[in-house]
């Protein structure tokens, strides 16, 4: 019988964790194109969702200390009966829920709690409230916490690799429904047997409730303060500890999670790497046997926080899996470092609940600093170096439990400096090689040996003297670093910045340029990947060998360059997600490439295929899709759902135009077959410009496809176009890029 509850009590654990971290990525997904499919999509989900487990767990930390188990599995169940009929009553089409008069981050917040609300609820308050329950029964409740983030981390392992490719989205909803179902009965079978144990041993719950004397103040707030839970006491000053200690891991989760999306792409496949690393430095720091691990993750933390930096001084030239394998690995030393010492100074048991909601808050704190703060406080990504600091800074305020104090002796100064100085060098031959690119005069390794030496003799005796002295130096170098921006604003699309040198204006989102102008005589000139000669000088050749003027419309605006190729009496349409973008390419202080248009162009605001979706069927003969963010990919504009869209808004014998210039992924085989899918008729080019191009107007290398009927696309195969191997179909079920992923 014993064993029965024990499994009971795991399984569900076990499985609303599971499902919890499904319905995140899934609810993710469902939102993501409605939004652009910009990493700030699954920053303010992750948001949502740590905002909806503090709740929750709040919710648990209530109903452990005020009620019976008995009336609280009744009251559980309950909860569980709402949150099935919140996700069957779900809208099917989440666009219908976008408010364009609200902010993007507050529409994604309601668009969440809508799909995603109640469930996200009862699972989260699952993992507290059933340890309190099984605690109550006199075992140790600890280790469900590594076996609620061990279900979590196989959740998001599997669903990328096997249930997305194998699982259409809204076949997905669906059996979301059928496991939180079987989740209630679960809960319905735990309820049952705490009302049996009330009803035969009444009072002996350590999470029962103290009795209230008959002559006692009924009042609910009175009666709260009057009979508040046992051993309530614990120092604030700790309590603000583990706050803080919460908060930076939840923090570099998100931070590093918008940077890997921002230049890759923001799609389940890649939000899934730091959240799979947290959640495994949560089941190795409250394991018994991943304590061991917990102190060479402090040995080795401050040089993790140093190869942080190398993704950002050199992530132009390494390979995409270099970058992820440091930012990964990186993150997870960090994260085992501060949370195994979380696990080491846990309360007693009767203090489950309290110990879980205050990590709560601090990943709610931390989300919301990156996904909502962050973005309205400053001009560029500063909540990273923020969040690396402060990493160094739990570690020293929150010491490895049970370690030796510091001894002042010789030997014991050498031998601790020893074990800091190991990975400091490691850590600064690495930074070394790649920023001077191998060129290192003889002096200074030596030179850097004794600094480091000096500075980890230092730490061991004062650990507060790392994240001091490494803010200092972030200070310092950003102070000093050279710019040459003109202009930078942060949204919720990212950063964008203008730079200004040698008479030109280039505009970049991230680290990717999305085009430049020259000041002054030529400025009408196309640039970078538009260059005359190229593939989209071919493209309004053919469209305007055509009889009368072609109505034309461009999704992504840039900066405007496609206006170059506008002759009297055509007519241009952008379609732009951000409207800080629309005001950079209208403002002549930066490009005029509008303001010096034969015609004035439209500009429709907002994401491009709902946008064109309201276009009169027939409305165009050309449709530009050039809508990257950074090296990001919007999936949902590649769908077969989505050419459809175009097509319908395509003229008879019109063409679609594709810019896939990527540095991460081959996209022309996948346009190319799902363009087929259709009906339709593909062919691809890659533009390597000239010498004198790359110096006159910036030319730059690219790629593009076009698609349209077999006739209408028959002249480019005369210019040297070309078909490609076939590659996957994407749908809006089906959009994974994980087979176009470049080595």
């Amino acid at each position: 019988m014993q064993r029965n509850i024990r499994a009971l009590f795991v399984s569900a654990i076990a499985l609303s964790a599971f499902l919890l971290f499904t319905l995140e990525l899934v609810a993710g997904r469902l939102v993501l194109p409605v939004f652009g499919g910009a990493p700030g999509v699954w920053a303010t989900t992750l948001c949502f969702f740590t905002t909806v487990l503090f709740l929750a767990y709040g919710y648990a930390h209530l109903v452990a200390t005020r009620l019976r188990p008995g009336r609280g599995g009744a009251l559980h169940l309950t909860v569980a009966v709402f949150a099935i009929v919140g996700l069957v009553l779900a809208p099917a089409h989440v666009a219908s829920l976008r408010n364009p008069v609200l902010p993007e981050a507050l529409n994604v917040l309601l668009a969440q709690l809508v799909i995603a609300g109640p469930a996200a609820f009862l699972l989260a308050s699952t993992t507290p409230l059933l340890s309190a329950w099984y605690g109550g029964r006199g075992r140790d409740p600890w280790w469900l916490y590594a076996a609620s983030n061990g279900a979590s981390f196989i959740a998001i392992i599997a669903y990328p690799f096997v249930i997305a490719p194998r699982i259409g989205l809204s076949a997905q909803r669906e059996l979301l429904v059928a496991g939180v179902t079987l989740y209630a009965l679960a809960i319905a079978a735990i309820a049952a047997s705490n009302r049996r144990r009330d009803a035969i041993q009444p009072g002996t719950d350590a999470s029962e409730p103290r009795p209230t004397p008959p002559n006692r103040d009924r009042h609910p707030i009175r009666a709260w303060r009057s009979n508040p839970p046992p051993h309530a006491h614990i120092p604030l000053r700790r309590q603000v500890i583990w706050l803080f200690a919460a908060f930076v891991p939840a923090g570099l989760l998100s931070a590093t999670t918008n940077f890997i999306t921002t230049d890759l792409i923001s799609a389940p496949l890649l939000w899934i790497g730091p959240l799979a690393v947290y959640l495994l430095s949560f089941v190795v720091a409250f394991s018994t046997r991943g304590r061991a691990l917990v102190r060479v993750a402090g040995l080795f933390a401050p040089a993790a926080a140093a190869l942080l930096w190398i993704p950002w001084v050199a992530n132009a030239i390494w390979p995409v899996t270099a970058i992820i394998a440091v930012e990964l690995g990186a993150f997870l030393i960090l994260a085992v470092a501060i949370h195994g010492r979380l696990a080491a100074d846990r309360p007693d048991t009767p203090q489950l609940t309290r110990f879980y909601l205050v990590l709560s808050a601090g990943g709610m704190l931390a989300t919301a600093f990156v996904a909502l703060v962050a973005p309205s406080v400053f001009s560029a990504i500063y909540e990273y170096p923020i969040l690396i600091v402060a990493a160094l800074l739990a570690l020293a305020v929150l010491p490895m439990k049970g370690a030796a104090p510091v001894s002042l002796r010789p030997v014991a100064l050498v031998r601790d400096a020893a074990g800091r100085l190991i990975p400091f060098l490691i850590a600064s031959a690495l930074l070394l090689v790649v920023v001077s690119g191998g060129s290192i005069s003889e002096a200074a390794p030596l030179f850097g040996f004794f600094v480091v030496a000096g500075y980890s003799i230092l730490i061991a005796i004062w650990p507060v003297v790392l994240p001091i002295s490494t803010a200092l130096a972030i200070l310092l170098l950003s102070l000093n670093a050279p710019s040459l921006a003109v202009y930078q604003t942060r949204t919720f699309f990212g950063v964008i910045r203008v730079d200004s040198t040698g008479g030109v204006h280039r505009e970049y989102s991230g680290t990717t340029l999305h085009g430049a102008q020259v000041q002054g005589e030529g400025r009408r000139e196309p640039t970078t990947y538009y260059v005359r000669g190229g593939p989209l000088d071919q493209v309004f050749e053919v469209v305007h060998a055509q009889p009368g003027n072609p109505t034309v419309a461009i999704v992504g605006l840039g900066v405007g360059t496609t206006e170059a190729y506008a002759l009297p009496g055509d007519r241009f349409t952008y379609f732009e997600i951000d409207k800080a973008v629309v005001e950079i390419a209208t403002n002549p202080r930066y490009f005029t490439y509008l303001s010096d248009a034969p015609i004035a162009p439209r500009i429709v605001l907002g994401d491009a295929r709902l946008s064109l979706a309201a276009q009169p069927a027939g409305s165009y003969d050309l449709i530009i899709l050039d809508a990257f963010s950074s090296d990001s990919v919007p999936v949902h504009l590649l769908t077969r759902e989505a050419l459809e869209t175009y097509v319908r808004a395509l003229r008879p014998g019109g063409l679609m135009l594709f810019h896939l210039s990527n540095r991460y992924y081959e996209l022309p085989p996948a346009v190319i077959s799902t363009a087929r899918s259709v009906g339709l008729s593909a062919l691809a080019t890659v533009y390597v410009p000239g010498t004198e191009a790359v110096d006159s107007v910036d030319a730059t290398i690219s790629t593009w496809a076009v698609v349209g009927t077999a006739g209408g696309i028959e002249p480019f195969a005369a210019l040297g176009w070309t078909d490609r191997e076939p590659g996957p179909v994407l749908t809006d079920d089906f959009s994974d890029l994980l087979r176009t992923l470049r080595p």
